[in-house]
């Protein structure tokens, strides 16, 4: 079923937004130096019933930032946050439900198992229940990836600043994109772009 808040850009080539990372620069922790300089593991877990499904997010050297957003203050200093504000207290964007657009990698060949993304998903929509639905995304801890065998998912925050998104929409997201970017479209996986650049979810093949 196509989720409300999900739109699917259908796309001839390849569709690589600016700073988005290509399907082989992530392929393992180690490739996400293509998307984030000098990764350090923040936090490490294994989600869902069975816990089988390993969830790792990530921090960059780097700011990553879509295009649009502006990373001139991406390093603001306390003493530069409005009155009465800190970088604690500063309120993270909730984007629960927003729009985002699937773009497929071509050719067909070597995607993800939409099997074992499932697996993935139903993990989320566990996770949500036990732990709750909305997490954050922090822009110091910008990259989330969870890996189930063949399958590989990653959220980033290109928005340079905090971020609040929902377990049971990237699940949505997940098993839309692992089931409708495969050899029948001529692709091997895809990603879903936020409207306003500022998030993108990816699947593709471990």
């Amino acid at each position: 079923m196509r989720s409300s808040f999900l739109t699917l850009a259908v796309s001839l080539a390849c569709f690589f937004p600016a700073s988005l990372a290509t399907p082989s620069s992530a392929d393992s922790p180690a490739g996400l130096s293509a998307l984030c300089e000098d990764p350090s593991v923040v936090s490490e877990s294994y989600i869902g019933d069975n816990k089988d499904v390993k969830m790792t997010a990530y921090s960059c050297s780097n700011v990553i930032a879509g295009a649009g957003n502006d990373t001139s203050d991406a390093h603001k200093r306390e003493d530069d946050l409005e009155e009465g504000e800190t970088s604690l207290t500063k309120r993270a964007l909730g984007v629960c439900g927003a729009t985002c657009d699937t773009h497929c990698f071509n050719p067909a060949g070597g995607g993800p198992d939409p099997n074992q993304c499932k697996v993935i998903s139903n993990a989320l929509r566990y996770y949500s229940q036990t732990s709750g639905n909305v997490f954050n995304i922090p822009r110091n801890a910008a990259v989330v990836h969870v890996q189930y065998a063949s399958c590989y998912s990653f959220f980033v925050n290109q928005a340079n600043q905090d971020l609040q998104y929902c377990r049971q929409d990237w699940a949505a997201v997940l098993d839309y994109v692992a089931f409708n970017c495969q050899a029948p479209q001529n692709a091997h996986g895809g990603l879903c772009v936020a409207r306003s650049q500022q998030w993108f979810i990816q699947v593709q093949h471990s």
